[in-house]
C-alpha cells in the first residue's frame, strides 16, 4: 500500500537564502512491469475500495498537517 510522506527544504547554515518549501511524496507503493504506479492493493469489493480510498484520505490529511506545520517553522512564523 502507497505510503504518503512530506519532504521539506530549508536553507542551510551554509545556503544561499531561499523561500522554503515542502512537497508531498510517495515513500512507498507498489509498480507493475508496464511502470504503473499503485495506491491500494487489488480491490476486489466496495467495502476495500471504502478502506483504501478512506486510508489515502487520512494520509494526506496528516500530510497536510505537517507540511504546513513545517513550513511555518521554516518560515519563522508563530502560530
Amino acid at each position: 500500500m502507497a505510503k504518503i510522506n512530506v519532504f521539506k527544504l530549508s536553507p542551510g547554515r551554509h545556503d544561499l537564502p531561499f523561500d522554503p518549501y515542502v512537497q508531498l511524496s510517495l515513500s512507498n507503493f507498489s509498480q507493475d512491469s508496464a511502470g504503473r504506479v499503485f495506491l491500494s492493493p487489488q480491490l476486489a469489493s466496495e467495502m476495500e475500495i471504502d478502506e483504501s480510498v478512506d486510508d489515502l484520505m487520512k494520509q494526506l490529511e496528516k500530510a497536510r498537517k505537517k507540511a504546513k506545520e513545517y513550513l511555518k517553522k521554516a518560515k519563522g512564523e508563530v502560530s
